[in-house]
Order: C-alpha cells, then sequence, then structure tokens
C-alpha cells in the first residue's frame, strides 16, 4: 500500500513539474505500478491536475464478409465487444440495410446464429467461427478528444463458413477480415482535460 501511496505522490509530482507538457503524460503512462489484472484503474489524484491513465480490458470479434449469388450481393460486420456491446450489420445490394445490437453473445461455442430485419423480411447469419493460428501482437497509439490512447494486445485470426439467408436465398459468405482480440486500453487525458 506504501509503494502505491508513493507512486500517486511521485505521479502528481511528475505531472505538476512537467507543467502539463507531453514528457509529464509520457512519464505518467510508464508508472511502474499499473495493475495488469484490473478491468479499470484511476487514479486518486485531485481533480484540479489531470488524472493518471484510465486502462479498460476489453475482448470480442470483428467479422466482416461478403457475397454474392445472381444479383443479390450482401455485405456483413459482425462486432462483440465486452465493454461497448455486441452488434450485427447487413447490406442488401447498395440500398437494404439491416443493423441490431444485443447484449448476448452472437457467437456461442463457435457458432453463430443472429437474424435482423432487412425491408421487413428477416437476413439470418448462421455459420461456424473458428480460432486459427497464433494470437499476433499489437500495440496502437493514437489520440483522439484531447486523449492519448495506447491499446495493446492481441489478435487471432478467425475463419469459419458463414451464409446469409435471405428471402428463400441462401448466399455463402467470404470472411474479408476475421479476428478475436483481447485488448488493454490506457487513456491519458492530455493538455489539461
Amino acid at each position: 500500500m506504501q509503494k502505491n501511496n508513493k507512486t500517486r505522490i511521485a505521479l502528481v509530482a511528475v505531472i505538476l513539474i512537467a507543467g502539463l507538457s507531453g514528457v509529464g503524460v509520457a512519464a505518467a503512462q510508464a508508472s511502474p505500478s499499473d495493475s495488469k489484472g484490473a478491468e479499470r484503474t484511476t487514479s486518486a489524484a485531485p481533480s484540479t491536475s489531470p488524472r493518471a491513465a484510465d486502462v479498460e480490458h476489453e475482448s470480442g470479434i470483428v467479422i466482416e464478409a461478403s457475397g454474392a449469388l445472381g444479383e443479390l450481393t450482401a455485405s456483413v460486420t459482425v462486432y462483440e465487444n465486452s465493454v461497448h456491446g455486441n452488434s450485427v450489420q447487413v447490406v442488401l445490394g447498395d440500398e437494404q440495410i439491416g443493423h441490431a445490437e444485443q447484449t448476448p453473445a452472437l457467437v456461442v461455442d463457435g457458432v453463430l446464429q443472429v437474424s435482423v430485419k432487412v425491408d421487413g423480411k428477416d437476413a439470418t447469419l448462421s455459420g461456424t467461427i473458428t480460432r486459427t493460428g497464433r494470437p499476433e501482437k499489437l500495440t496502437e497509439p493514437v489520440q483522439d478528444a484531447g486523449e492519448q490512447i495506447i491499446t495493446r494486445g492481441t489478435h487471432t485470426q478467425l475463419v469459419g463458413d458463414v451464409t446469409l439467408t435471405y428471402d428463400g436465398v441462401v448466399i455463402p459468405l467470404d470472411l474479408d477480415s476475421a479476428f478475436a482480440y483481447e485488448l488493454d486500453v490506457r487513456k491519458v487525458a492530455l493538455y489539461g482535460n
């Protein structure tokens, strides 16, 4: 506990001495007391100084698929995120769009089974999804809306056999981009935000 207090005091001192410069923010990101296992951590710093890094653990999948049968083309996006929720979007042709958001997982035990309404009719995605290969490590720093956001984690490629059924037509889909992810997303306020 004493180490955490010393680290917090040191963190506040670094931020004040650095005058909210990029050097001070970088030092705050490198704090050795960050907990890897915590779902979300926040600083005990006073509200008048910038907050230390907030860390969220996110896991889920992204599937982008497309296919065609005759004149009917389909594009599909399936997104699962343990923090931000799950959604599916189906685009048929150029103008027919269906979208749904839901709390339950869209892929359960490797099986994808979900329907959305497109022009009043069910568009049903079904099939199997499997992880393949080794997880690839990634680090992705960006600045957005006054925050430095550093994402670290892994992506693991997914393979599958997926179809879209709409109005009696079954369209086989090719997985254009499909991966599972495990991410730690660290956000640090910049510029006194």
